[in-house]
């Protein structure tokens, strides 16, 4: 019973138009949602990241995609093994973690740098971006939980901001091959859809996000790729978000099915 009423939602979903037009109407979520709503006391100050961060990938990862050649590092985490390439060791998880650690540095007000922090910023990866930061202002979120209560997932997402003064869910992702094209991202546009439409629904949050940006850092220092996202684009990422959660949930439902029963 409730497997069909998850799937109605989501056809419901799928099937309805996508307006930014009025902002009572919230593109990503199941219903109408006011965007002077308070925000409430934020009860994901302390969470768990491991669990936040990982149920999103899980879903991504469900079908066990491979990638191309080349294109390993942390997205190795949501297109699931790469086929005759091995898969990124700690050091490149732990080049990720950095990074995002030296940029909430940078972007959080409260923060104020340490001489660990202060080598981090030397990084290739923040000398990568430095184009971008510079488009980036008005901070909202950072490493921030969200959970969509309807659908039943939760995420935690890197940063919300503007960007060239449009507010975006922003993705930061490391890599040591060019990713020029939003194409060589993979899945990571469902990432941002998944959690813009999270927190559109969240009412934690007192605003509404209608644009994503992933942007892509090199190590070496070159200048790193945005991928912006527009509402329309946000749009037809947000119908296959919807279509991977509905195959995930009917595959777990599958194999929850089949787990033999033990009597003791």
């Amino acid at each position: 019973m409730k497997m069909k009423l998850f799937q109605t939602i989501c056809r419901q979903l799928r099937s309805s138009k996508f307006s930014v037009e009025s902002a009572a109407l919230v593109a990503f979520s199941t219903s109408s949602y006011s965007c002077g709503r308070k925000k409430k006391v934020n009860p994901y100050e302390e969470v768990d990241q491991e669990k936040y961060s990982n149920l999103v990938q899980s879903v991504l990862s469900s079908r066990g995609v491979a990638q191309t050649p080349g294109s390993v590092e942390e997205d190795a985490l949501l297109c699931g093994p790469v086929s005759k390439h091995k898969l990124p060791n700690q050091d490149v998880f732990l080049q990720g973690k950095r990074f995002h650690e030296a940029l909430e540095s940078i972007l959080s007000p409260q923060e104020t740098l340490k001489e660990r922090d202060e080598n981090l910023l030397k990084s290739g990866y923040i000398e990568s971006v430095q184009h971008i930061l510079k488009d980036v202002s008005g901070v909202r979120a950072l490493e921030s939980a969200v959970q969509h209560e309807t659908l039943n997932y939760i995420g935690l997402l890197d940063c919300v901001a503007e960007y060239q003064g449009k507010l975006c869910v922003i993705d930061w992702k490391t890599s040591e091959k060019p990713k020029p094209f939003i194409q060589s991202t993979f899945d990571n546009p469902l990432q941002v859809v998944a959690y813009m439409g999270a927190m559109n629904h969240d009412t934690n949050y007192s605003f509404q996000v209608q644009c994503g940006l992933i942007v892509v850092a090199y190590k070496d220092g070159s200048p790193a790729h945005p991928h912006f996202m527009d509402a329309e684009l946000c749009s037809q990422y947000w119908t296959k978000w919807l279509l991977r959660l509905e195959e995930y949930t009917e595959k777990k439902k599958n194999q929850n099915i089949q787990k033999p029963e033990y009597s003791e």
